[in-house]
């Protein structure tokens, strides 16, 4: 009876390369991004139009916490005490910048290049209250999109990075 026997190195390097074929299909599904995770663009687009309208919710309210700090981008986009507006195109632009930003720190393809957080905020003294409200409205904003437990958490690591540069400046 004919036995075929195959030379020990022969062996190994054929099972080496079957295991590193089965390890390979294994991989070709690696994690995306935090970005693709958020839904990419569409996402990150979603999460900031729900944030700015937050914005503007809460610091239309009597008892807001952020109009002090938000009232020269209240004052840009809308007529206050029946004053026009100071530049209509301001907070296309900020939500623009935000866009950039989040795409950017959670790796998706567009880098940020506006201002760094420490040099928007300069002058602008956006308390601790401020901020906390901020991220409420924010994490309301990824709740409201559905944006996964996972996703949210990584995401706060992330933005919270900047708080030292936005706080109390």
């Amino acid at each position: 009876m004919f036995k075929p026997q195959l030379p020990v190195a022969s062996a190994f390097v054929l099972g080496l390369a079957l295991l590193t074929t089965a390890c390979g299909s294994k991989d070709s599904a690696a994690p995306t991004s935090l970005y693709d995770r958020m839904g990419g663009k569409t996402g990150i687009e979603s999460v900031t139009d729900q944030l700015v309208a937050n914005v503007g919710a809460e610091a239309g309210q009597a008892s807001s916490v952020m109009v002090r700090s938000h009232k020269p981008m209240l004052d840009a986009i809308g007529s206050q005490n029946g004053q026009p507006a100071t530049d209509p195109t301001r907070l296309q632009r900020l939500r623009n910048n935000v866009v950039d930003q989040f795409t950017d720190i959670t790796g998706g393809p567009i880098k940020y290049k506006g201002q760094s957080m420490l040099v928007a905020h300069t002058n602008m003294k956006v308390t601790n209250a401020e901020y906390n409200a901020w991220r409420a409205l924010l994490d309301n904003s990824l709740a409201t999109n559905k944006i996964g437990a996972t996703e949210k958490k990584e995401f706060a690591i992330l933005v919270d990075a900047m708080r030292n540069d936005v706080v109390n400046h």
